[in-house]
């Protein structure tokens, strides 16, 4: 897990995966919960340089802060609670989206991911 805080806090989004059955572990775990293999590789994307795509798959119903945010399942099958940056239009169900950024929040060990709809 701290490998994951460790890419988080320099702006990398980091996820697990098994080199036996090739699942993604998330969260990111020592063992993969699949086999029970502990021979993990870490695999690191840089929002800034890489996509990473997903869907809005649900949409808060009230603010937190003032910040509207959405669950979003990435292309791997990673789900994340997330902000959607957007001024012009509300976050919706079924939106493709990007993240274009992740981090700690004031080095608390609290994740947050940043996505901005893509438009078709």
């Amino acid at each position: 897990m701290q490998r994951f805080l460790d890419a988080l806090s320099k702006g990398v989004f980091a996820s697990a995966r098994c080199r036996y059955c090739h699942s993604i572990i998330w969260p990111p775990n020592p063992v993969c919960r699949r086999c029970l293999s502990s021979d993990i590789e870490w695999v690191y994307t840089d929002p800034s340089k890489d996509e990473i795509r997903g869907r809005i798959m649900a949409v808060s119903e009230s603010y937190i802060n003032g910040v509207r945010f959405a669950f979003i399942e990435l292309e791997n099958g990673i789900r994340l609670l997330g902000r959607v940056l957007d001024d012009k239009q509300e976050p919706s169900v079924g939106s493709l989206v990007v993240m274009v950024g992740c981090g700690i929040i004031d080095d608390s060990d609290e994740p947050y991911y940043l996505f901005k709809r893509l438009h078709t």
